[in-house]
C-alpha cells in the first residue's frame, strides 16, 4: 500500500527513528470514550506510534538523589531526551502533514499532554505503543521493547487513514525479573498482584521524584 509505503520511507530515513508499529482504531476499545483517538479526531481509524532509543550509557547513571545546584549527569540526560523529543515530534509532524496532504486528516500528538492534578496524560503514548505491537507494559510501568527495554520515547499521529496494523507483541519481555519494585526507593512501585501491572502509586512515584530532583530507577537499573 502506497501510503504504508511512503509512512516507513518517512520514518527510516538516513538518521530517522527506530521503531514504528500501526494500531486500528478496535484495538482501542477498552479505554474509556475520553481516552480513545476519536476523542481528539473523531474519524480516525489508525494510529501510527514512533519511538527512537535513549542510550544506555546515559541512563545506567542516573541516580535517586541530587543535592540542589548540583550538576548531575541527570542535566546530560535531560538535554539527550530533549533532543529525542524534538527528533520524534518533528518525524510524527511530517508523517502527519505527508497523509493531510493525501486527504487523509491527522494530528500528530504533543509530548506533554499532562494532567498534574490527577498525573495522567490525555492520550496514553505506552498504551498506543502496546497496541501498535511496539511492546508491553513491563513490572516498572513503562513500556517495554525488545531492542531497547524501556529506553525509548514515543509520539504518535492519529490519522483517518486506515493503515495496515502491526501484529502485537505477546511475549512477557520481565519474565521472573523483579529488579524494578526492588531498587525503588519510594516503595511506590510494588511486587504486581495477579495480573495487576504495574502495581505502583503514581501520586508517591511523582511526589518522591519532584523532592528528589529525578529518579529513574526503575528505568536504570533495567536489564531489559
Amino acid at each position: 500500500m502506497k501510503l504504508d509505503k511512503e509512512i516507513k520511507r518517512i520514518c527510516y530515513l538516513p538518521d530517522g527513528v527506530d521503531l514504528l508499529g500501526i494500531a486500528p482504531l478496535h484495538r482501542f476499545s477498552d479505554l474509556p470514550e475520553n481516552k480513545r483517538p476519536t476523542a481528539f479526531l473523531p474519524e480516525a481509524k489508525s494510529v501510527i506510534v514512533i519511538a527512537s532509543q535513549v542510550f544506555r550509557v546515559l541512563t545506567e547513571r542516573l541516580k535517586a538523589k541530587r543535592k540542589i545546584g548540583e550538576i548531575s549527569f541527570r542535566d546530560f540526560y535531560d538535554a539527550h531526551v530533549e533532543t529525542v523529543n524534538i527528533d520524534l515530534s518533528q518525524t510524527g509532524y511530517r508523517i502527519a502533514r505527508y497523509l493531510t496532504n493525501q486527504g487523509f486528516a491527522s494530528i500528530n500528538i504533543g509530548q506533554d499532554l499532562t494532567d498534574y492534578r490527577t498525573i495522567t496524560g490525555a492520550f496514553s503514548f505506552k498504551h498506543a505503543a502496546v497496541q501498535a505491537g511496539l511492546g508491553i507494559i513491563g513490572k516498572n510501568g513503562l513500556i517495554l521493547t525488545k531492542p531497547y527495554g524501556p529506553r525509548v520515547r514515543l509520539s504518535a499521529v492519529l490519522t483517518e487513514a486506515e493503515l495496515n496494523p502491526s501484529p502485537l507483541i505477546v511475549d512477557d519481555i520481565c519474565q521472573d525479573c523483579d529488579i524494578c519494585y526492588k531498587v525503588c526507593p519510594s516503595k511506590a512501585l510494588k511486587k504486581p498482584e495477579g495480573n495487576n501491572r504495574p502495581n505502583y502509586d503514581r501520586f508517591v512515584c511523582s511526589a518522591y521524584y519532584t523532592a528528589n530532583i529525578g529518579c529513574g530507577l526503575c528505568m536504570s537499573k533495567c536489564p531489559r
